[in-house]
């Protein structure tokens, strides 16, 4: 059942707003009060490029607290928005509006559709630009991502890609052996084949002798002499308490098989956490990290695995930045096959199918296997967050990037206590998750919220620490 729009809605989104303190992932606010803001057709063709579109509203102050002060001609402004919509773009872009009326002053509620993926990136007819939204404002796609949405339209094959220069003296030998010895004794028909045969038929090492980009990357000896940038960069960005400047400390870059990247980044997180003595639900006491490290592996290998291997994400390193009071880690490629809500709640997809396969057989030098089976991980996470009654990670799908949001949990220790004080859309989903709501279909129902506001409210109350929404709530 379509939302239906009403000065209601409008609060409560702007109460929202003000609690994150900012536009987001799905809302962009404009004045409009002194004429049409000039950013808008960046905004449109961001959210038309992004993973579930977005809302504009024009006719709201963010430096005033997000303060309704009206645009300056409601007519007008629907209908340069319907112009741009049709005309500014590469293709039409679907645009439905709602004109809402606060304290005599009127406010335009625009919803922006994401374009079809067959026909991304979107981009501006003047000027032939393409945006993308990320967390609270619209970026430019630089030529290279634009080219990583165009590859995102066909299957992804890019870890056959062959590596020249490279053959099997390129592997490292401890890795090599230890992956044809498993490879071996878990398939009755590899047992009876060669070592080199094992590697070919497992798609190491191609026909010609040269590796393929999978092989390099799982047990390459330094797969960074031909792919500079398939590596970590890490660092610990803490606010200053003078002034609001971020500055990054303990910066670290790993490199290195797949294995060895995730050994050194979990490890650079646990150096980097500290240990509490945490009473759980079940009434057990256990010491814990900040950023729990099975939550942590499962994340960073992840992300490793699933990272988009395309020609154009070669400038594009994996991300890993541990903040004041969250962990957020971030690599090129958004998901495939599957949407955010999707995960750890239906089969697997897997961007990199021969990356994931060998990784299967691997073990990192803690003798942990990189990954268990394909879909184990979320799961996995989600089960380790709720026994510490910790908020699951936040999923942000960027079409090319996906980064994920994990509260510390000394955070949501602080966090839970300002569950009281929620409003907006927030508090709607928690008054019908009281009410017994068991979906996101149930929730959209009684709320009448978008699909985009039920998943943002509650990935707001996950992250404040209210759990029962974790788990309870399905597709």
């Amino acid at each position: 059942m379509p939302q239906k729009i009403d000065q209601q809605v409008l609060i409560h989104t702007l109460d929202l707003l003000r609690f994150e303190g900012s536009d987001n992932q799905y809302y962009e606010v404009k004045t409009a009060a002194g004429g049409f803001p000039e950013t808008v057709r960046a905004t449109i063709c961001a959210f038309a490029n992004t993973p579930g579109g977005g809302v504009l509203i024009l006719g709201v102050d963010k430096n005033l607290g997000f303060e309704v002060v009206g645009v300056y001609d409601s007519k007008a402004c629907q209908q340069l928005l319907v112009n741009y919509a049709r005309n500014e773009f590469t293709i039409p872009v679907d645009i439905s509006m709602t004109l809402l009326n606060v304290n005599n002053r009127k406010v335009v509620w625009a919803e922006i559709a994401e374009a079809d993926k067959a026909m991304k990136p979107i981009k501006t007819k003047k000027g032939k630009q393409a945006f993308i939204r990320r967390y609270d404002g619209d970026f430019q796609l630089s030529e290279q991502e634009q080219e990583m949405f165009i590859l995102a339209r066909g299957p992804s094959i890019f870890d056959e890609d062959l590596i020249p220069g490279t053959d099997i003296s390129e592997l490292n030998k401890e890795l090599k052996e230890a992956f044809i010895g498993h490879r071996k004794n878990l398939s009755s028909t590899l047992s009876k084949m060669s070592a080199d045969e094992v590697l070919l038929r497992s798609g190491v090492l191609s026909p010609s002798g040269e590796l393929t980009k999978a092989g390099l990357l799982t047990m390459g000896i330094y797969p960074q002499q031909f792919l500079p940038n398939y590596a970590i960069k890490a660092s610990v960005q803490k606010k200053s308490k003078q002034t609001a400047r971020i500055r990054a400390v303990n910066v670290r870059s790993f490199d290195g098989p797949i294995p060895s990247m995730l050994d050194d980044a979990v490890k650079w997180v646990s150096d980097n956490c500290d240990e509490l003595t945490l009473d759980l639900p079940n009434g057990h006491v256990r010491n814990v990290k900040t950023y729990p490290p099975v939550v942590v592996r499962e994340l960073i290998a992840n992300s490793l695995i699933h990272r988009d291997l395309s020609p154009m994400s070669v400038i594009q390193t994996i991300s890993l930045i541990i903040e004041d009071d969250r962990l957020v880690i971030s690599n090129p490629g958004g998901l495939y096959g599957l949407h955010v809500n999707e995960l750890g709640r239906t089969g697997s997809r897997t961007r990199n199918t021969r990356v994931a396969d060998i990784c299967q057989y691997l073990q990192t030098y803690d003798g942990m296997n990189v990954i268990e089976k394909l879909g184990s991980g979320i799961p996995k996470i989600i089960a380790e967050l709720a026994e510490l009654a910790m908020p699951e990670p936040v999923f942000i799908d960027g079409g090319i990037y996906f980064t994920v949001i994990v509260n510390s949990l000394i955070s949501k220790n602080n966090r839970t206590r300002e569950v009281d004080k929620v409003s907006g859309n927030v508090a709607l989903i928690l008054t019908a998750l009281k009410d017994g709501a068991k979906s996101k279909a149930e929730l959209q129902r009684i709320t009448q919220l978008t699909y985009g506001q039920t998943k943002y409210a509650i990935e707001k109350l996950q992250a404040i620490g209210k759990m029962y929404v974790s788990n309870s709530v399905g597709a």
